[in-house]
């Protein structure tokens, strides 16, 4: 029986964003979210909330495809929003984990 956890996607998306990949962003988005707003900017209670449940819609779908599906679906802000988030994740992991930054 293939039991899906929700977590367990996020937090493989995680461990490959630790390695430096990052399958559900195109690389153009990723620019376009830190030349939007420093990405080094702290995001506010608000964003923080709304990314959370942005996380929380994303988890629902299994598949990468429709995962990235999803991202399509927001709006520029929205996903620009999603992307600083999981890529304040990741920092937070390497930094929790005193990876070495290459």
């Amino acid at each position: 029986m293939n039991s899906y956890r929700p977590e367990n996607s996020m937090k493989a998306l995680i461990s490959l964003g630790i390695k430096g990949h990052f399958p559900l962003f195109y690389p153009n988005w990723i620019q376009e979210a830190c030349l939007q707003d420093k990405v080094t900017k702290k995001l506010s209670q608000t964003d923080r909330a709304h990314a959370k449940m942005m996380f929380i819609h994303m988890t629902k779908h299994r598949s990468l495809e429709h995962k990235k599906i999803y991202l399509h679906s927001l709006s520029v802000h929205d996903r620009n929003l999603f992307i600083k988030a999981f890529l304040k994740l990741v920092e937070g992991k390497i930094l929790d984990h005193g990876l070495d930054l290459q």
